[in-house]
């Protein structure tokens, strides 16, 4: 029986190896790991590129939590003796647009640009 992904191996409709669901952070591992090792490699993504974590899950919320905290931190140093600060003012519109930029700093670096970086066309699906 002929090993369908041997190199030289002829592939059906002109393609891939192997097709991977999904463009965030394991997408991209699973596909940049079969490419390393010679595959041709179809990356499909159905949402936004990056995935949950970078664009509405992990590093969205994190920044969210995290920006509060100091406030709350800000707000309650005084119980110790000698602490005289509070947090100066809360502006939610500006901590909800740095949390935008810093998504989609992420969203660029990690994920298109090191589609450019590998020469790879971008995932099937929006970007």
């Amino acid at each position: 029986m002929d090993d369908c992904c041997a190199s030289g191996a002829p592939k059906v409709n002109g393609g891939f190896d192997l097709a991977v669901i999904g463009a965030g952070s394991a997408g991209f591992s699973a596909a940049i790991a079969a490419a390393e090792l010679g595959a041709q490699v179809a990356l499909i993504g159905g949402g936004t590129i990056g995935g949950t974590c970078v664009n509405v899950g992990c590093v969205p919320s994190k920044t969210m939590i995290r920006a509060a905290e100091a406030v709350y931190h800000a707000e309650t140093a005084s119980r110790f003796a000698g602490i005289r600060r509070k947090a100066e003012s809360w502006t939610g519109g500006a901590v909800v647009r740095q949390k935008d930029e810093l998504v989609s700093s992420l969203r660029q670096a990690k994920y298109i640009d090191l589609l450019a970086r590998l020469h790879t066309p971008l995932p099937i699906g929006k970007v």
